[in-house]
């Protein structure tokens, strides 16, 4: 069900960049579909990134924060929009606080 869908963490709070690896910078979003879109944008409706998602046994997609032109995501509130093949949608929101 579309509507058990999360993000963690939320909020996802930015540490200084001395203690934090690139590794360690990323959201993950759990109780996914075994196949869908994940658009994020911010509350002005900018895109910001898009991804799909497809796996028969891991309903988890992780986010390195980065944007489309490979930017790191600004502090903010944030929706993200998941979409299936059959057009069902869920919407929501996370933020990043630093």
């Amino acid at each position: 069900e579309l509507s058990k869908i999360k993000v963690v963490p939320n909020p996802y709070i930015a540490h200084s960049m001395m203690n934090e690896s690139e590794y360690l910078k990323q959201i993950r979003f759990t109780h996914l579909p075994i196949e869908c879109k994940i658009r994020i944008y911010t509350v002005t409706g900018e895109f910001v990134f898009e991804f799909n998602h497809y796996s028969l046994t891991d309903g988890n997609e992780f986010w390195d924060l980065r944007t489309i032109n490979n930017q790191e995501a600004s502090p903010g509130l944030y929706l993200y929009a998941v979409t299936t093949p059959d057009n069902r949608s869920f919407v929501s929101k996370f933020a990043i606080v630093r």
